[in-house]
This record gives structure tokens, sequence and C-alpha cells, in this order.
């Protein structure tokens, strides 16, 4: 990321700390731009280190959103393969099962390959 997407704002915490607290801006708001994810830091006395744990917050905070947003990508994608009316049936090798989308059956991939599945159920 850019240091050109944060919007870094500095302030005097909140909370115990006495006249140190009172006189030194050492809370840090960090905001990523694009996203308006927002976190505040204030754990450390220096401004600087405040500064480099919210953006690493900020920074975790943008890459579960971006994992989230492409992992319902790829379910849209799949909802949207699976209610394809000319898919009738999935062969799922790995979990050994037929799936018959028309019923929303699932069968044991080597009886239905035996033939030992009952097709009138079908």
């Amino acid at each position: 990321m850019i240091d050109g997407d944060f919007d870094i704002r500095v302030t005097k915490g909140s909370g115990p700390g006495g006249q140190h607290r009172n006189k030194v801006e050492t809370c840090v708001i960090v905001t990523h731009i694009p996203t308006g994810i927002t976190e505040r830091c204030q754990d450390s006395r220096s401004q600087w280190q405040n500064k480099q744990l919210a953006k690493e917050k900020v920074m975790q905070r943008v890459e579960r959103l971006k994992e989230q947003e492409k992992h319902t990508k790829q379910n849209e994608i799949r909802k949207k393969l699976i209610q394809n009316p000319k898919i009738i049936r999935t062969y799922s090798y790995l979990r050994n099962e037929v799936i018959d989308h028309r019923t929303k059956k699932h069968y044991d991939l080597n009886k239905f390959m035996d033939g030992k599945v009952n097709f009138n159920s079908l």
C-alpha cells in the first residue's frame, strides 16, 4: 500500500498517564482512505511506534476485507454454476460422492458407478 492511501492524525491520548499524557500528542488515528477503515493506537509513549502499529492493524483489516470479497466472488460463481440448468450431476472424486442437482440428493460414487443405485429415485 502507498503512504498516500493513509490519512494520519495525531491527538493527545486519553486515560491515565498524568502530565506526559496531557502534554504530548502520542495517540495516532490512521484511516485507509479507499476503504474507510480506521484504527486508533495509543499503546506506546512514542508517536512513531503508535503510527507503525496503527498502520499494521489497518493493513491487516484491509487484507481480511480483500479475502472476504474474494471468497464472496468465488461463492457467487460457484452458485451460478450449480444453478445452471444444463448441469444435472456433479461427480466429486475427492469426497467420493455424486450430487444430483435436480433432486438435491447425494450418492456414493462407487455404488453409482457400479450401477447399484436405484435409478427410479433419480
